[in-house]
């Protein structure tokens, strides 16, 4: 057996990681990662119906293990036939067993810390034989992402991971679509899962956890499978493997990895992923906070609009949501802020009025004339509205030019949101071009990022701080191509890197990005284009006087 060191397994798939981003992992999780949650392992269950087997019926007992060809030495591999004998007269007893049995279980840390690996590693996926919900309870409850769930085959089609939404296949089914238990089952793996797993193992690296091998089905997918690029298979001190689990890891070229258990090997690879000792508790819980604030605000809204809505029935008239839904379906934008001014003037209080109507001259059709004075009233009305005060410092700062007023309103929507993303990006921004204290603009950049890690722009206004004031090429090339992932139509992300390359004499490289900046700007009149013409002029003599024109 080739039993590798955790800390050499840790070094390595980070190194791979970090190395080789064509290559990505998928978990492979067996009953053995839910045990701790208090769900009973497959060989737990199949050891407890064996003897309930043989104790209610010790007639038929021999034959059936003759029938069936059951290994006494070896009940756990049997467990497909166990299953089916102990519940032969009624399945859905053996189903609803085995939902009685999941119904109180809780995520345990260590799906806590692989819910935040899934959420945060791109395109990560799970394979799993379980039933259960664990993986993905854990990604609902403390991440802000949502699993895309193959719980049947029916749905292999959509297996494919994601870079939004992480992945998890149960290959057996979910415990409320009929799990498949019996020996017939889970003898062999249903062909359309075939093709989504192909594809996933040309790039993906299994990493096996809590998975004995008992079943037909992955097993037999696993024997006959092309050889990844890797393969790593977890085993708890002091247990050995099957013969069958052994020869197969051999026959792939794998490795084995001794773990004290689920838990202890999940906060491992979190902390070499985030190079962090442990997940923050307020990390977890100003998710929740978030959550619990966000349907505060939407309750405080609805009371709003309820008042609002209020009218005399003999006249008619419209409630200020009305008309905002008014507003948003006119695509002409003068007669857009006509039903915003008639609304704003039958409901002159409408705080988050004013906010949609403030957006809609600043950043939609960039009417700067009396926004200030509207920016005012509304935040007369809301003076504690973070995202008004944001927008505002915004104004203040590329419009009125003024720096200090701006500032002001910065630090102030930060004091009402500390933790909002978007606010901590709009700051970052703001100190990058107008301070010196580049310690600071870091930390505010990393905080951003840190509340919305897969936000393009955040990583692409990141990658240019790096860039430009701290000449990280290294940092500044990650961050680059993190954005690009996330976001790789995005013709100011794709322009950026362009001049990165540029700068560090990869020409050839940059090629293809600056073109594909031309192609998505599509001859926009504006600042983008004309940065993209001097690149080529600085960059490309052969186009210099088209370029200079």
């Amino acid at each position: 057996m080739n039993i590798i060191p955790i800390p050499s397994f840790i070094k390595t798939i980070i190194d791979i990681h970090e190395q080789s981003p064509d290559r990505n992992f998928c978990f492979v999780i067996g009953s053995g990662a839910s045990k701790k949650s208090g769900i009973p392992i497959g060989e737990v269950l199949a050891n407890v119906w064996f003897k309930e087997i043989k104790r209610k019926n010790p007639e038929g007992f021999e034959n059936w293990l003759i029938e069936c060809k059951i290994n006494t030495k070896d009940i756990p591999s049997n467990y497909g036939a166990i299953f089916s004998k102990r519940f032969e007269i009624d399945k859905q007893l053996g189903y609803g067993f085995l939902i009685d049995i999941m119904k109180n279980a809780k995520p345990s840390v260590g799906h806590i810390f692989l819910a935040q690996i899934l959420g945060k590693i791109l395109e990560t996926c799970v394979i799993t034989t379980n039933f259960d919900s664990l993986i993905e309870t854990a990604i609902y409850q403390y991440t802000d992402k949502t699993p895309l769930i193959c719980g049947h085959e029916s749905l292999s089609g959509y297996a494919k991971p994601s870079d939004i939404h992480p992945l998890i296949i149960k290959i057996h089914h979910d415990v409320l679509l009929s799990p498949k238990n019996s020996s017939k089952e889970i003898k062999k793996l249903a062909h359309v899962w075939e093709e989504p797993l192909n594809k996933i193992f040309t790039n993906y690296i299994p990493i096996v956890i809590g998975y004995g091998g008992n079943d037909g089905s992955l097993m037999g997918y696993f024997k006959k499978m092309k050889n990844p690029s890797n393969f790593f298979w977890c085993i708890l001190k002091n247990r050995k493997p099957s013969k069958r689990v052994i020869k197969l890891v051999e026959t792939k070229e794998g490795h084995f990895i001794e773990i004290n258990s689920f838990d202890e090997i999940m906060i491992e690879m979190f902390k070499a992923f985030y190079k962090v000792e442990t997940l923050k508790i307020e990390d977890i819980t100003k998710i929740a906070k978030g959550r619990v604030k966000k349907f505060k605000k939407d309750i405080e809204v609805l009371k709003k609009q309820s008042e609002e809505t209020e009218y005399i029935e003999s006249k008619k008239e419209m409630s200020a949501f009305e008309y905002a839904v008014e507003s948003e379906n006119e695509p002409d934008y003068e007669k857009r802020k006509a039903i915003y001014l008639k609304a704003l003037k039958k409901y002159p209080k409408s705080a988050w009025l004013w906010n949609d109507f403030t957006y809609f001259l600043h950043f939609v059709t960039k009417d700067y004339e009396h926004l200030e004075e509207y920016y005012l009233k509304a935040l007369s009305i809301e003076p504690e509205d973070a995202i008004n005060n944001g927008n505002y410092a915004i104004f203040l700062n590329y419009i009125k030019k003024d720096k200090v007023e701006a500032e002001k309103h910065y630090r102030k929507a930060l004091s009402i949101e500390p933790e909002d993303a978007y606010i901590n990006g709009i700051y970052a921004t703001f100190l990058h071009f107008t301070k010196r204290d580049y310690v600071e603009v870091k930390k505010q950049y990393l905080k951003a990022l840190s509340i919305e890690p897969e936000n393009a722009n955040k990583n692409g206004n990141y990658a240019n701080f790096l860039t430009g004031i701290k000449k990280d090429k290294v940092e500044a090339e990650k961050y680059y191509r993190k954005a690009l992932i996330i976001k790789p139509e995005h013709q100011n992300i794709n322009g950026n890197f362009a001049s990165f390359l540029l700068i560090n004499e990869r020409k050839k490289e940059a090629t293809n990005y600056l073109e594909k900046a031309f192609k998505l700007n599509n001859n926009e009149d504006n600042g983008l284009l004309i940065e993209l013409w001097f690149y080529k002029y600085a960059h490309y003599f052969e186009t210099e006087m088209e370029s200079e024109k």
